[in-house]
Parts: C-alpha cells; structure tokens; sequence
C-alpha cells in the first residue's frame, strides 16, 4: 500500500504511466527604500541611540506634518514627479555596467525578466551571458515551492563566496540582487542571512531597479518590495533575450484573487490586474513584425482577465455584464461586473495575424464560459489545448484547498469542453500529500486521472508555505 503523508511531501511520484512528469507552475506589504546603517526608519540595521523607540516616535512627524501643506488638486494640477532628490541622472545612469540574469520558476519570470531587461537597458545597462563578465547579478526568483527557494539560497551563498572569498571569482564591486516572489516573501530573511544581497525588488518594483541599483552603487543596501494595485508594464516593451525565436510570452494580466489555501501567489503577486487590450494588441503587433509564430498569453489566473480602462471601453463599447463562471464553480469574491474578458482579448489578438498561433497559461477552471471556448473553437490559429488544473480529485480535499468546485462539477466541465472543441488536448496540475489528505483522497485523484484521460500532466508532492491557511490550520487543530 503506497503511504502519504498527512503534511510533509517531499517527493512527486508518476501517478500512471501515461501521464507526464514535467516541472511548472506559475502556478505584509512594505514602503520603498533603501536601507543603510544611518538608523533611519528605513535602514537595515538597528540604530544605536540609546533612546527607546516610543521616544524616538514621539520626537517623529505626526499624521499632521504630512497633511497640513496639502490642497486639493483642480484639473490640470498633475505634474510629473519630480526626480529623487538625493540621486542625479548621473547616479541613476547605467554607463555601460554589464547585467547577469538568472532566472528561475515559471512562464512569468520569463516575462518578467524581458521586463526587468527593458527597463535597464533604457537606464544605459548592457547585458551579458557570462557572470564573470557582470557588474551586476539578478536573480529572477520562485516561492511558489520550497525547493525553489533552497536553490536560491544556495546560489547566493555560492555568489557571496565567488565575490568575497579569497579565489575572488567575481570582482568585489559587483552587486547581486534578489528580484521576484522570493524577494516579496523573505525580504527580512535574506538582508538578515545574506549580507551579500544589495538589492531586494518586488515583481511590482522593476520600473525602481535603476534607482535601486544606484542606492547600492553608494555602498547602502536597497529594498523595494510594495505590492500595486495597478503595475501591469503595459507600458513597458519586453526585450527578449533571444529575438531569433519564433515563440514569444505576453503578460497580460498580474496577480490573483482566489486565495487557494495552498497557494502563496496573492501574497507575493498581489491582487488582480490586468492590461488594456490596445497595448497588448500593439505587443502581438510588434512580435509579428518580428517573424514570432507562436504566443503565450501569460497570467497567474489568465482567463479571469478583465479589462475596464476608458480607453477599451470606448474602443469596444461597454460591457456591464457580470463574470460567466464554468457551470458550477464557485468564487470567494463577489461577481465581477463590467469590462472586457478574455474570451474578448483571445478573439482581438487572434485576428491581429492568421500565421500566428495562440496559447495561454495559466487558467482556472471556474473561468472557461461557453464564449470562451467557442474562441478556441472558432480560431483555426488559437491551440486547441486547454490546461485545467485540479490539483486533486477529491471533493473533501477540493473543499480544503478552497478550489471553489467538487470532483462531479470538474468532471462535468471536462465532458462540456469536450463537445466544444472538438479534438482537444487536456492537461492538468495534481498536488500530492496535501494537509488532512487521506489514503481514499489520493485513490480519489489517481482514479480522477484515469478517468479524465489527460493528455498531460504536472505532479507536485504539497509543500508548506507559512503564509498559507493549511500551515496554520495544521499546527492548530487539536
């Protein structure tokens, strides 16, 4: 008999022969600054003054300091912001310093890397493929799972040695910085256990790299992790690493709101938000100029996209109908009302260019109405793939995970995207070992899988996030 464990998987098993092993899965919120060892409220080490705390707030700004010089502003008031005052362009300038990028996780730290790059290569950086070459290393980083952060641990301490040790393999001037979800995640962990890392950068925070970077160069540490309720980089033009692919990633919508309980993505990606289908379509322009014959429409909850800029609402005309979620899929917010979807966007991209294929990752099965699907359907050159992850087939564990659905509803929107898309191509997501998960609950899953038939698969043992509800729920049950 095959024993799980109630909490601790650490490894994923091939569930039956046909199925797929691959790895994927894209799957407190802290002010910008940059830290230094002054004793300012934003340094990275604690100040020596003898003083307490309370005393020092006392002495601080009030509420009223911040608010007595404020106006309202009339139309036409909004002036650009001004330049940070302590950093002149010089300072900001790249001049020429080579960058490294290490990337590691998900279809997202592609993309978001190709953002990264663009924003410093307008700054004046260039970029190089061999480390040893670097003024400045960034690692693209994962926390969606342990693993991935161990690696990333590992490969700091090993670039803290390269550049500090006596072999001196890179040059003592070079900056490292953390850059992505694990930055979000542990920024108090790594300036505490990494004394190496200069800059720390949120998946919000790229467009602040350059000033970041320039904080660093001053010999402080620099750290910018808050969380948007609106960054897209819609405005941003991705440079891809290697333009003579003719495969390509679009970002078209960040963060997520479903709050699955295993899941660290809204604490890391923050809430949903999505791009204006005008510069997304200028994006698929751009690539097809480029001779790109295939494009992924990237997000962490893609098919729940949803754009209400005034500009795609004068565009297309209004829309004010509520979200069509999959025949019995529930969500833990209220129904979206109004904006464009992403059967909407699917179906503009797909005309932009017929030679051009299009695919889309990564999905929730609760966002798959019936005109989505007759997109897929009707678009010769949208993949007739569907990625529809379920993480388990059992309705106990689904009802844990807070997936929203049971094993008949899913079951159930497998036969209807089966009558729609003739000849499709499913695969799916299977966590194993989650939190309470019985022997039955894992029978459940591997008979879900031989009944659904999939096409593919992607296998992950459960690995505990402490921000996640299964950590806390575990350790507090009687």
């Amino acid at each position: 008999m095959l024993s799980i464990p109630r909490c601790y998987g650490l490894l994923s098993g091939r569930l039956v022969s046909r199925v797929a092993i691959a790895s994927r899965r894209p799957s407190a919120l802290r002010p910008c600054c940059s830290t230094s060892t002054s004793g300012s409220a934003c340094s990275a080490s604690s100040s020596t003054a003898s003083e307490s705390f309370a005393e020092k707030v006392k002495k601080g700004p009030s509420l009223a300091d911040f608010l007595s010089s404020a106006s309202p502003l009339e139309s036409g008031d909004l002036q650009e912001v001004e330049e940070v005052p302590y950093l002149s362009p010089e300072d900001v300038a790249g001049n020429n310093r080579k960058v490294y990028f290490e990337m590691y996780g998900c279809q997202m730290n592609v993309s978001d890397t190709e953002i990264a790059w663009s924003i410093l290569q307008k700054a004046g950086y260039l970029r190089t493929e061999n480390v040893s070459e670097a003024d400045v290393i960034l690692l693209v980083t994962c926390a969606i799972r342990d693993k991935a952060e161990q690696k990333i641990w590992t490969r700091l301490s090993r670039l803290a040695k390269d550049r500090n040790g006596k072999d001196q393999l890179l040059g003592r001037h070079v900056k490292i910085g953390l850059l992505g979800c694990m930055a979000e995640r542990l920024k108090k962990e790594v300036l505490e256990k990494q004394k190496s890392v200069d800059v720390i950068a949120g998946p919000d925070a790229y467009r602040d790299l350059p000033r970041l970077l320039a904080v660093a160069g001053s010999g402080e540490k620099a750290l910018n992790v808050q969380l948007s309720l609106e960054e897209t980089y819609a405005d941003v033009t991705p440079v891809r690493q290697y333009p003579d692919k003719k495969g390509a990633f679009i970002s078209v919508m960040r963060g997520c709101d479903n709050m699955c309980s295993y899941c660290i993505v809204p604490f890391t990606r923050g809430r949903e938000r999505s791009r204006d289908i005008k510069s997304i379509i200028g994006e698929v322009r751009h690539l097809s100029d480029q001779g790109v014959k295939e494009i992924v429409l990237l997000g962490q909850n893609v098919n729940s996209y949803r754009d209400t800029s005034e500009e795609s609402v004068s565009m297309f005309g209004i829309r004010n109908e509520p979200t069509h979620n999959s025949s019995g899929f529930q969500t833990i917010y209220h129904n979206k009302e109004g904006g464009l979807r992403f059967a909407d966007l699917l179906h503009e991209v797909a005309q932009v260019d017929k030679e051009i294929r299009f695919g889309f990752t990564a999905p929730h099965p609760k966002d798959f109405p019936d005109e989505l699907l007759d997109v897929i359907s009707e678009n010769d050159n949208v993949f007739k793939y569907v990625h529809i992850p379920a993480q388990s087939g059992s309705t106990r564990v689904l009802e844990l995970m807070r997936r929203g659905h049971t094993r008949e509803s899913y079951l159930e929107l497998i036969r209807h995207i089966r009558s729609r898309i003739k000849g499709v191509t499913l695969s799916t997501d299977m966590i194993v070992g989650f939190c309470g998960e019985t022997h039955q609950d894992f029978l459940d899953t591997l008979s879900l899988v031989e009944e659904v038939g999939y096409d593919m698969a992607f296998l992950f043992a459960y690995s505990m996030r402490k921000v996640c509800m299964p950590a806390l729920s575990f350790f507090l049950s009687p």
